[in-house]
């Protein structure tokens, strides 16, 4: 394949109707990364060791979309492998890891900040950057009311932590494996459960060989089996399978910058997910960076500006 198409962006065809599910998909999908979040904060997760969470994140849905690989085998091998490679390690094992090992080091609610809410910026500078897209005056205006909002988040959280600094930094570099993942996902053309499953079955089967060599031992006999097969229920089901599926139709049906903007709401919907079960406050710099998120990706997914042109 040729630089040339390497370059050229794939036309979306969607009408208003798959536009319209497009949206219910993007937020279905913040709806269950927010949950993750809340769970992580709750700290849900930490009876549980980070091989553990791997093997249900990865080789669970792995094994279930195993043979739906096999039968779409000759249309995947069609996508250009940079595409391929790009989603495996976007939110493959790489993404999965630094942001486990970002949480050991800053708030979780830093993670759940960061990572959704800075994507779409990555997203946009590697759409000019490899594709040469503009990005236009609305966008721009969304985007960096979005950052304002995320910076405003993350300003009230800064004494929280120790390494503060490290963990913002690979929360960031997950950041921008998400966008690379959002990004080949659009380019692929492929499927929904299609991208599932080529993120999670060749990663699933890493761990699986992992665990076999005997690298390191599982730790579930410590945890009661109600906990760790809802976390599985979880991590395996609803954030592999279930987002997974719902983020790659909203990519295909309304493009990744759109979609990535529209996850950026995540930790907006953790915070009020959090006051409203938790019982959290909510201050109020962290009110004007919610506010600013919200007006942000209303501004950067192009609803206003479309809902001109088809009124106009």
């Amino acid at each position: 394949m040729s630089h040339a198409t390497l370059t050229q962006v794939i036309p979306l065809h969607a009408n208003a109707a798959q536009r319209g599910l497009g949206y219910l998909a993007a937020a279905g999908t913040v709806l269950i990364w927010s949950v993750y979040f809340l769970s992580l904060r709750l700290g849900a997760l930490s009876p549980l060791g980070p091989l553990d969470i791997t093997l249900f994140r990865y080789a669970v849905p792995g094994l279930v979309l195993l043979p739906l690989l096999l039968a779409r085998r000759a249309r995947i091998r069609a996508v250009n492998p940079l595409w391929l490679l790009g989603m495996v390690l976007g939110a493959g094992l790489p993404f999965f890891l630094l942001s486990v090992l970002g949480m050991g080091l800053a708030p979780v609610v830093q993670g759940s900040t960061l990572i959704p809410g800075t994507a779409p910026l990555f997203v946009s500078l590697l759409a000019a950057w490899v594709f040469g897209q503009r990005v236009p005056p609305w966008r721009r205006l969304g985007l960096a009311t979005v950052l304002a909002g995320v910076l405003c988040l993350l300003w009230q959280g800064l004494g929280e932590g120790a390494a503060l600094g490290l963990g913002q930094g690979l929360f960031l570099l997950c950041s921008l494996l998400w966008a690379l993942f959002t990004i080949c996902v659009r380019q692929s053309g492929l499927r929904p459960l299609e991208v599932a499953a080529v993120v999670t079955v060749p990663n699933g089967a890493l761990v699986v060989a992992w665990l076999l060599l005997g690298a390191a031992p599982l730790s579930l006999e410590l945890v009661p089996v109600q906990e760790w097969l809802a976390q599985l229920l979880v991590q395996g089901l609803v954030v592999g399978l279930g987002a997974g599926f719902l983020f790659g139709y909203a990519i295909g049906r309304l493009g990744a910058e759109i979609s990535a903007a529209i996850g950026s709401l995540t930790p907006v919907c953790a915070t009020l997910l959090a006051w409203c079960w938790l019982g959290e406050q909510i201050t109020p710099l962290t009110g004007l960076g919610l506010g600013l998120v919200t007006l942000g990706v209303i501004g950067a997914s192009g609803l206003v500006s479309r809902e001109r042109q088809e009124n106009g």
